[in-house]
């Protein structure tokens, strides 16, 4: 695969494009182009020209005719031009340079100064590129972090309120949605792409005053008594304690902003909700959108205490005012959304189940005190999404789970049902499931010889699951921590029924 740098010359004259190739040798590879519609064409048909060398006059369509196309179609952001005439006026110069060109060279060529300038410009945008990309990855990876931990987050507030795992996640999504849709139909919030960005985060936090409510009374199946929903309305109140409590700068904006949610999103447009009783625009914006779209997740979810609304009652629950009052322009921003919030409804369900082991892990987190604090959370991410890659590439199969730390195992079919789940270090897995002691001993055997670089093994064995013995093919794939040196801190894996045609085989091969 030739790896020289891709350099695209347009010229009329075969002689000057021969003169430019000559000059610059062989360290690049050249493409040509005899007038500007070719040139057009090229760019379209060639991904990765690193520069354009360009004439100004030229048959069918002129340099600046091929500048104020790649200008309209931003395609000179990613190929910078050299403009190559023997006009050296200044009107024509700052023209060249108000379409974009990166520099201008005049004829005839000074093979030392082309060299240099080409050179430059390349060098130039190979390190632009690689900043962007830089940053591209900083910033994916911060989200895809901040995603993780908010899913943490989610399963930690579920560890004693059911309704929390999913809710966040679906409160997450529909405020962006609700906000980029505002922003579409009004300039009256001029909400910047930070501004969204930073709402949506803190959207996460609206319910954190549930973790100071009794748990009897969050989890309570039936109808509140009036004691009981007097107390389930403090959460907001307690929310915002916990952020005002918190050792942040109480003036950073996002502080600022999870603290408005978390105390108002229960606020009411005519002034009837709670705990202030503000009215209209006394409510903060990032507060009003958390609210009308905490109303809609908790009318489409499922609770201890009621059935799920479908999606059409619950729009038209909300647009009927049956819910309270919200803001006439969030209204429409949610009617205008109905179809995009019926499939984001459909897809989180559908993409819940690839994420189950989330839950699993928020758990071993409670539970885990082994571990140092220090770059915990890191470790925590990094288990995390490592766990959720195996099982996604895996899902419909039978799943196991353990955390040799704590010693919690879960064991699920291929329907997500659990078949077997233990907190017990000294439990015995393979006795459970009549796994011969030969058998137990060379797996045993196999998951000491894994490590960091060789993490996974596979086997066949015999084994019993909801009452049928018959052969399993199994793949276990150990986790490791930087934090914890004496070996792996737990254990992920699938196993499916061996074909009969395939049980005469051997009961135990290497993986």
């Amino acid at each position: 695969m030739d790896k020289r740098q891709k350099i695209l010359i347009v010229d009329d004259a075969e002689l000057n494009r021969d003169i430019l190739k000559e000059i610059l040798g062989e360290t690049y590879n050249y493409l040509e182009a005899e007038n500007g519609n070719q040139a057009i064409q090229m760019i379209g048909d060639n991904l990765g020209i690193g520069l354009m060398l360009l004439d100004i006059n030229m048959p069918q369509m002129n340099g600046f005719e091929v500048l104020e196309i790649m200008k309209r179609s931003q395609c000179i952001e990613e190929t910078p031009v050299i403009m190559i005439s023997s006009e050296d006026d200044v009107d024509t110069m700052r023209k060249a340079y108000e379409l974009g060109i990166t520099d201008y060279i005049t004829r005839p060529f000074d093979s030392v100064i082309v060299k240099k300038r080409v050179q430059n410009t390349l060098g130039l945008y190979m390190n632009q590129k690689h900043l962007i990309n830089v940053v591209y990855d900083q910033v994916y990876e911060k989200e895809e972090n901040n995603n993780i931990m908010i899913r943490i987050l989610g399963n930690v507030l579920g560890s004693r309120n059911s309704e929390s795992r999913d809710h966040i996640l679906h409160i997450k999504t529909a405020t962006e949605m609700i906000l980029r849709q505002l922003v579409k139909v009004t300039d009256a919030y001029p909400l910047t792409e930070a501004d969204i960005a930073m709402i949506t985060t803190a959207s996460s936090l609206h319910d954190i005053g549930k973790i100071r409510i009794p748990e009897e009374i969050l989890n309570k199946p039936g109808r509140l008594t009036d004691e009981e929903f007097k107390i389930m309305k403090t959460h907001s109140e307690l929310g915002a304690t916990i952020i005002k409590d918190m050792d942040f700068p109480q003036d950073h904006p996002l502080v600022r902003t999870a603290w408005e949610i978390s105390r108002w999103h229960h606020e009411r447009w005519d002034g009837k909700g709670y705990p202030d009783g503000l009215k209209g625009e006394e409510i903060p914006i990032c507060a009003q959108v958390v609210s009308i779209v905490d109303v809609y997740d908790a009318l489409t979810s499922e609770r201890c205490y009621k059935k799920a609304f479908d999606h059409d009652t619950a729009i038209q629950m909300i647009l009927d005012g049956q819910c309270g009052q919200f803001n006439p322009i969030l209204l429409k921003c949610l009617k205008e959304l109905s179809i995009q919030f019926s499939k984001m409804l459909i897809k989180e369900r559908d993409d819940n189940k690839h994420y189950y082991e989330v839950q699993r892990l928020s758990n071993e987190i409670l539970s885990d005190k082994a571990l140092p604090n220090q770059n915990y959370s890191q470790s925590i991410v990094k288990v995390m999404q490592e766990k959720i890659d195996f099982f996604k590439s895996n899902s419909g199969m039978n799943s196991i789970d353990y955390n040799a730390v704590s010693g919690q195992l879960t064991i699920l079919n291929g329907k997500q049902q659990i078949l077997c789940q233990r907190d017990n270090p000294k439990f015995n897995l393979f006795k459970e499931f009549g796994v011969d002691e030969e058998d137990v001993q060379h797996i045993q055997v196999l998951l000491h010889q894994t490590s960091v670089q060789n993490k996974e093994i596979s086997v066949t064995i015999k084994a019993k699951v909801e009452d049928n013995s018959q052969m399993y093919r199994m793949k276990l794939h150990t986790l490791w921590s930087p934090l914890k040196k004496d070996g792996y801190i737990g254990i992920i894996g699938y196993f499916d029924i061996v074909k009969q045609e395939n049980t005469k085989e051997s009961g135990k091969r290497n993986g």
